[in-house]
């Protein structure tokens, strides 16, 4: 029967920094450099295809705000022109009061 190895032995491997690490120590790996989309992430600073996209929506609202105050006057201009127009009537005096030349009874 073979016996079981448990643990690497001091000589064949394990970690040479530390060749004899005490059994409770969990061995922590080395940690990676983060990827550059992390500091990217951490830092908040934006890319420049993030910068040109913001530029494009944006003059995309302006543009769609210039249509929508265009198409706005352009109703009011063909409402007023639908319209009716109102005629004022001069307001009728009193007979008595309104200047004949002649009076024909």
């Amino acid at each position: 029967m073979k016996k079981k190895l448990l643990s690497p032995d001091p000589g064949e491997g394990g970690d040479p920094a530390n060749p004899n690490p005490s059994p409770g120590t969990p061995v922590d790996p080395p940690q990676p450099a983060p990827p550059p989309a992390a500091k990217t992430v951490l830092e908040g600073t934006k890319t420049e295809r993030e910068l040109q996209l913001e530029e494009e929506n944006q003059k995309l609202a302006d543009e769609k705000k210039q249509r929508e105050v265009r198409i706005s006057e352009l109703e009011d201009e063909n409402h007023r022109l639908k319209s009716v127009p109102t005629i004022k009537t001069p307001a009728v005096p009193n007979e008595e009061v309104r200047w004949r030349p002649f009076k024909f009874s």
